[in-house]
């Protein structure tokens, strides 16, 4: 079998050797070009409601998809630099979400609803099954804004409506903004504030629509 470097001379061989070495030893160390960041707790908190002793039937929940601006239907991991461009919309090259804003948020939303204890049952999207209430929640802001060098807040802001799911009537409508202040002035400290005040947007919007529901209105019993 003929050697398919014997068309080179000996530095030619050399050459072509060295960018082979090289380029395996690149593919053996390569690593993600971009770190994925996520608003999930390790540990999510344990439900912060109970529905014992409630004497009414519960009602069920459907959460609506959450919706957002165009701009927060990717998985960029988005910024602003207020102290020099306020109006420019930044990306970090080597940072990225692991979803969309509004499936993490709508992934939050839908554990804390699930384990508060003040619904019956909370149904996603599409799925099957008859609800009282229909929740929708359009995310409006999710960004991580700086203030200085070293200094930021991450911001989370939206919109609920609660409608009767009989008769598509809305019960009511509610704008929630949260903002939490950034640990470190990184991608990783943007995270980390992120998803404190994605904790608190959506608590909020749990109690609220609860609230809304008039549930826990009812005598619990003795």
């Amino acid at each position: 079998m003929q050697d398919p470097l014997s068309k080179y001379s000996p530095a030619g061989k050399r050459m072509v050797l060295a960018g082979l070495v090289l380029l395996a030893a690149g593919c053996a160390s390569s690593a993600p070009w971009q770190a994925p960041y996520d608003i999930t707790p390790p540990h999510p908190a344990a439900p912060l409601v109970s529905s014992k002793g409630i004497t009414t039937a519960l009602p069920v929940l459907r959460l609506a998809r959450v919706s957002a601006a165009h701009w927060l239907q990717t998985d960029a991991y988005q910024y602003h630099l207020l102290y020099q461009e306020p109006q420019r919309l930044l990306v970090y090259r080597d940072a990225r979400w692991v979803g969309t804003p509004p499936q993490m948020i709508a992934s939050r939303l839908q554990y804390q609803l699930t384990g508060s204890g003040q619904w019956r049952a909370v149904l996603a999207g599409q799925s099957n099954g008859m609800a009282t209430w229909l929740l929708q929640v359009r995310l409006t802001d999710f960004v991580v804004n700086f203030s200085g060098p070293d200094a930021g807040k991450a911001l989370v802001a939206g919109t609920a409506t609660l409608v009767q799911a009989a008769d598509h009537q809305v019960a009511a409508q509610h704008s929630f903004y949260f903002t939490e202040t950034l640990p470190s002035a990184s991608a990783q400290g943007g995270a980390v504030a992120m998803a404190g005040a994605s904790e608190h947007f959506v608590t909020a919007v749990s109690g609220w629509a609860a609230q809304m529901a008039g549930i826990g209105k009812s005598v619990p019993q003795p």
